[in-house]
């Protein structure tokens, strides 16, 4: 199984985001960071950052086996869950699109606590911008 861990932060004052990845794939761990372009809030980001996430590992990605995607933002993992979102469906197109294979990726939701890696790799990215 090949698991994408991600997260976002989001600075309001100047809209600037950024987006922490931790690919596992033959329980090897690959951190990657980065800036976000223009968000307008938290959850928007969170989006982009699966994007970022998956535009960066594609690759690496099989048709033949499971993806697990765990995220902090209930918001993201609702949607994706549910192939729907009110106000970002744009984003869920686009992710669903990039999914080598969607019948074979799970949306898996953690606690903050539990996404500690992602978390910190953004918010790196976000003070060093």
């Amino acid at each position: 199984m090949i698991q994408i861990q991600t997260d976002a932060a989001f600075r309001k004052r100047d809209e600037k985001a950024s987006a922490g990845i931790i690919f596992i794939k033959d329980k090897v761990q690959h951190p990657y960071a980065t800036i976000l372009d223009k968000c307008t809030d938290n959850h928007e980001a969170e989006f982009m950052a699966l994007l970022f996430g998956l535009k960066t590992v594609q690759a690496e990605l099989s048709k033949t086996e499971m993806l697990e995607i765990q995220s902090d933002s209930k918001l993201l993992v609702s949607s994706m869950q549910k192939r729907y979102a009110k106000h970002y469906q744009e984003y869920v197109d686009e992710i669903l699109a990039m999914l080598p294979n969607p019948e074979l990726t799970f949306f898996v939701w953690v606690k903050d606590s539990n996404n500690r890696g992602p978390h910190d790799l953004a918010l790196r990215a976000l003070k060093k911008d």
